[in-house]
């Protein structure tokens, strides 16, 4: 229980006269509104300050294959987030590296060759000329030979490559013998000569590529080809590399070797008719697929990947070329979530930590979009390119760079 309060006296009340009121005169309401006014534009100009964006800036690129990053819109609108604006000069790995090399480059921020022999070249000369080089290492993507299903599932009928997950009418993936595969080029043997089903085709059973001179995925593939012909092991002497260009020359050169990139053609309805298997790099049919699965609801079962036992992992290198706004875009690249997260998207496996290659995140967003993703697996061989002048000596007997 409570006990009662006890008896409260109140404090005697003073009236105190009230002053007039503010409002009712004219004076007062018009101060209050001439204040609230102002208070009002003086906020609006500090909103217009605050966000009015700062300058866009410029920054110019001489880069290959990859130059496809920079042109994609939403890659674009992340950048002019930033106040930053890309312009990309494109041109082959091998002439990023013969511009840079020949100092053609006092318009350009940074250089962003596609595969690693430019890369070296680049930094290597440039140190020895003590230039300004800074690398950037972002993403990953492996040669690849891209193929139609009837092609691939004559190769598995011969025992010369083995589907991932999937059965013959649905599998994305194949795995390819590569010594196996070469080895019917180089007899002279035709997709009709090893049975295929439902098609004539009377050429050989080669891969076509672009050209070896100014394309990384045709110096990469030349590489590859090389590697395998010499028993698994890169070339190590200039008389090996003239012995084996010899022999392989005819299995790279055989479809011709165009100027461009290979995959807007393998995509389009005639691009069975152009080259049944072409090399291409991974990113671009992840990429591909992701599109046809938002547009119509599927994946392109038709279109199909074949990875060589013998795999290589092109490693595109971001080198600044000048303090400043080439290392700025550089690290902006490293670090915003982003753009890393559009990288994924356009099918890059990409680089945390130089010890990981960054496959689990990109298999793991291809799946959430639902596109299957290749099967793990453990016993790929990592291929060698031979040192960068014994490669470059290949490329010059086959198609005389030079």
């Amino acid at each position: 229980m409570t006990a009662d309060p006890p008896n409260v006296v109140e404090e005697p009340t003073f009236s105190i006269p009230r002053p007039p009121r503010f409002w009712p005169s004219p004076l007062g309401c018009g101060a209050v509104v001439a204040v609230l006014v102002a208070l009002v534009c003086a906020g609006a100009s500090l909103v217009v300050l605050v966000a009015r964006p700062g300058p866009v800036v410029t920054i110019r690129g001489i880069m290959a294959s990859k130059q496809d990053f920079f042109n994609d819109e939403k890659v674009q609108d992340l950048l002019l987030e930033h106040h930053i604006r890309v312009e990309v000069t494109p041109r082959g790995s091998g002439e990023v590296a013969a511009e840079v090399l020949g100092q053609k480059t006092e318009s350009y921020d940074f250089a962003f060759p596609s595969g690693q022999p430019a890369a070296d070249l680049i930094r290597k000369e440039r140190s020895r000329r003590h230039l300004y080089n800074r690398t950037t290492y972002l993403f990953t993507s492996p040669i690849v030979l891209a193929s139609y299903r009837e092609y691939a599932e004559t190769l598995v009928r011969r025992g010369i490559a083995e589907r991932h997950s999937g059965g013959p009418d649905d599998a994305l993936y194949y795995t390819l013998k590569t010594a196996g595969f070469l080895g019917l080029g180089r007899r002279g043997q035709t997709w009709n000569d090893i049975g295929i089903k439902g098609i004539t085709n009377g050429n050989r059973v080669l891969a076509r590529t672009s050209g070896v001179c100014r394309s990384n995925s045709g110096l990469t593939y030349l590489g590859l080809v090389a590697y395998v012909v010499n028993g698994s092991k890169p070339v190590q002497t200039e008389s090996e590399a003239d012995q084996i260009a010899e022999e392989i020359g005819p299995l790279v050169t055989g479809t011709g070797m165009p100027e461009s990139e290979l995959f807007s053609v393998y995509v389009t309805p005639e691009g069975k008719s152009q080259g049944p298997v072409v090399v291409v790099y991974e990113h671009q049919f992840f990429a591909y697929q992701q599109e046809q699965r938002r547009n119509s609801g599927r994946v392109d079962t038709e279109r199909v990947l074949l990875y060589p036992e013998q795999e290589f992992q092109t490693d595109p290198v971001y080198i600044s070329l000048r303090r400043g706004n080439g290392d700025r875009l550089g690290q902006l690249l490293r670090t915003d979530p982003g753009l890393r997260r559009r990288m994924l998207e356009l099918g890059f496996r990409v680089v945390e930590h130089p010890s990981d290659p960054g496959t689990k995140p990109l298999y793991g967003l291809l799946e959430d979009n639902g596109v299957p993703v290749p099967d793990e697996r453990t016993d790929y061989t990592r291929a060698e390119l031979p040192k960068l002048d014994l490669l470059q000596r290949l490329a010059d007997r086959v198609d005389e760079c030079r």
